[in-house]
């Protein structure tokens, strides 16, 4: 602990006495406050622990209402993670320690302050001196300190003095007064026990501050995870919080009315534009309670059903410096590259290092789909991991140069880095967010500026072209082609059949195989999910087509496409190896555009990947009905979408849009799992026996197929 007097040397400025200067800066607090009120903050001793994101707005606000006396204790140092919401972080504080900073930030407000700094922090060989004195407890605590902060309250209660907390949650503040005299007492309000876990202490700490939880529509799921005690926070709700607790300060020091301590509740929210109260009898140990801690406790744990992956962590740009490429980097590098899309999530990339290079390629045996005529899915997959690599590269100033052959039809990407001087690539912070959005879009217009920015992402494939449709009759009639495409999915046995191979049905199944998706991926609601699991078996599926289904089904997608700002197609000249890996990479960094933007994004594969299983003369790989609805739509999709030529590539068909936040997203399998040895066997490259069956009547591969 270290005790600070009042500094007797000021700004010319405010030369004169303690009480001249208190005549003057606080001038304008007399009317709100009487000039005696405002002599009696001067005078009362306020206790703020922690100093974080709501404890240096608390000690801002409160220097500035003219509180003369402080007690401060924090045991940290501001990093760079606290800029976005601590008062006292900036760019010449980082690495000082937090008590310091805001004692500095005190005396620069009121140079005659007097305080009291814990660096320690508060513990239990320190509290009694720091709560001696005091006249209120202003908790500025971490949310997750959960039982330092039962201390604190504790003390404070048994030493009669006030505390009073207010939480940032959101752009608002839920704040509560637990007072000596009467009310409950912060244990008993919260209902803790020492027999708790810290998770269900922390869920109780939560449930009960914000019973009305007034934040929760605009909360992105999954953000929040008591078990790994994490959360966001903004700084508009820590400013929140000070205000609203120097109400209360003022109500306690200065005796107002009104006062209601807990069991009583607030919180404000500007943002979603709700004032609430109320009044928990029975605290946290109330039946609504003790199911909202439970239902909290449920997606908490294990069975949680958010699916989230954490971007890795490697030190940069000093990570590389000029020798050959660490295993750090390069495992950062790859991570980055299989966060990739892929069909059905089934992953299917190989690479292997040699120095200073990454050779990338495609695993045959991973994708034996229907949908993976020619390896074409894969091939573009390959594109979009090479992307990825190329823009983490970029993170340590690396250059990226890529080369692709096709030898023997093998394709194959060697990507090889050098030190450099680029700047960092912004689609970088994207790669580890982008994902599809399966929900139902708002419908508002595409923005122009949204429109050039998409538009611009393709620039640096000069082979590539993208149509992006966006008038309401060019949407319909998408809608229109995709539903009835998206009947055939529905209809097609292997189609089925794979897809119910991929889903994964429990969120224990989806952690463990980290391929495929989670059926809470499908955003198909529970009624939805209901359905998935009866037409598991292909003969249920099989009869309910025979009675609409199909044609049901195909609704969904329709609908989803209606509800879209723009459908987008994206070209490269042929299908050939080369073209569908550009073509990868300039879809990835579309994808990774539209996440930057805030907007919504879904790939709709089947129309394309069926275009080219028909020009491939894979027609008898479809039913008479089929073949006979395929004649009737081509014609239409030519149309809409410019096609010049039929051995032009079509990469992807996708819908752009403001969607809702969903919290499922896929994983990826181990990245050792990828790794092949250098130098490696063409055995391995070229994958297992059994790859994807080629149609009838292709040539053997795209290359003989198409070949200039």
């Amino acid at each position: 602990m270290q005790a600070f007097q009042s500094p007797r040397q000021i700004h010319p400025a405010t030369a004169g006495s303690k009480y001249e200067y208190y005549e003057q800066a606080f001038d304008r607090n007399i009317g709100f406050l009487t000039p005696g009120e405002q002599e009696r903050l001067h005078e009362a001793v306020v206790a703020i622990p922690g100093l974080g994101g709501a404890g240096g707005a608390h000690v801002a606000a409160m220097a500035r209402l003219g509180i003369g006396r402080f007690h401060l204790a924090d045991l940290d140092r501001f990093e760079v993670v606290n800029i976005n919401r601590q008062h006292g972080a900036r760019a010449g504080t980082f690495g000082r320690p937090k008590c310091e900073v805001l004692a500095e930030e005190a005396r620069a407000i009121n140079p005659f302050v007097a305080l009291k700094v814990f660096e320690e922090g508060v513990t239990a060989e320190n509290i009694d001196a720091f709560l001696e004195g005091v006249d209120v407890v202003i908790d500025g605590m971490d949310f997750f300190n959960i039982e330092i902060r039962r201390l604190i309250f504790l003390r404070a209660w048994e030493k009669r003095i006030h505390v009073v907390t207010a939480g940032p949650i959101g752009f608002g503040s839920a704040f509560m007064v637990f007072a000596p005299d009467r009310g409950m007492t912060f244990d008993r309000y919260f209902d803790l026990h020492d027999d708790m876990s810290v998770e269900e202490k922390l869920i109780a700490f939560f449930v009960g501050l914000v019973p009305k939880a007034a934040h929760k529509a605009y909360t992105l799921p999954g953000s929040i995870n008591m078990a790994e005690q994490r959360g966001p926070s903004l700084g508009a709700g820590c400013q929140l919080c000070a205000a609203v607790a120097a109400a209360e300060v003022v109500r306690i020091l200065l005796g107002k009315p009104e006062l209601r301590p807990a069991p009583y509740y607030f919180q404000f929210d500007p943002f979603a534009r709700r004032f609430v109260q109320g009044r928990l009898w029975f605290g946290n140990r109330g039946p609504l309670q003790r199911l909202k801690r439970w239902l909290m406790k449920a997606k908490m744990s294990g069975q949680s059903e958010y699916l989230l992956e954490p971007r890795p962590k490697v030190e940069a740009p000093s990570a590389l410096v000029g020798g050959p490429l660490t295993a750090q980097v390069r495992d950062y590098l790859m991570k980055a590259a299989i966060r990739a899309p892929s069909g059905d999530n089934c992953q299917p990339w190989r690479y292997a290092q040699q120095a200073d290079a990454i050779h990338l390629m495609v695993d045959p045996a991973a994708d034996g789909s229907f949908f993976n005529v020619a390896q074409a899915a894969s091939l573009i997959s390959c594109g979009a991991a090479v992307e990825n690599l190329v823009l983490a590269a970029s993170r340590f100033g690396m250059a990226a140069a890529v080369a692709v052959s096709a030898a023997d039809g093998n394709a194959q990407v060697r990507v090889d880095l050098s030190p450099g001087t680029l700047c960092e690539d912004p689609l970088q912070r994207f790669v580890w967010e982008r994902h599809t959005n399966r929900t139902l879009y708002d419908g508002s217009p595409l923005e122009p500026n949204h429109r050039l920015k998409i538009q611009a992402a393709i620039r640096p494939f000069q082979q590539a072209e993208l149509l992006l449709l966006s008038e309401p009759q060019q949407i319909r009639e998408a809608a229109q082609l995709v539903a009835g495409i998206d009947r055939i999915r529905a209809e097609h046995r292997g189609l089925h059949t794979h897809l119910m191979r991929m889903i994964r049905f429990s969120i224990q199944e989806a952690r463990e195989r980290r391929d495929g998706f989670f059926l809470k991926n499908l955003e198909a609601g529970r009624a939805g999910e209901w359905f998935i699991r009866c037409t598991r078996p292909w003969p249920v599926m099989r009869t309910l087509n025979h009675l609409g289904m199909g044609r049901m089904i195909s609704g969904i997608s329709r609908q989803g496409i209606l509800s879209a700002s723009a459908v987008g197609m994206l070209k490269v000249p042929s299908v050939l190896p080369e073209d569908l890996i550009a073509g990868g990479r300039a879809l990835e960094r579309i994808w990774l555009t539209v996440a930057s933007l805030g907007l919504a994004f879904q790939p709709m594969t089947a129309a394309t990947l069926f275009w080219l299983r028909w020009q491939l003369g894979g027609q008898g790989d479809f039913s008479p009905a089929h073949r006979r609805l395929l004649k009737d739509l081509w014609p239409r999709y030519q149309r809409l979408f410019g096609v010049t030529h039929e051995s032009e590539g079509h990469v992807m068909l996708f819908r752009v849009g403001k969607g809702r936040p969903v919290g499922c997203r896929t994983l990826r399998k181990p990245l050792a799992s990828f790794r092949l040895p250098w130098p490696f066997e063409a055995s391995c490259r070229d994958g297992a026996a059994g790859g994807t069956p080629e149609p009838a009547q292709a040539a053997g591969s795209i290359k003989q197929a198409f070949g200039r």
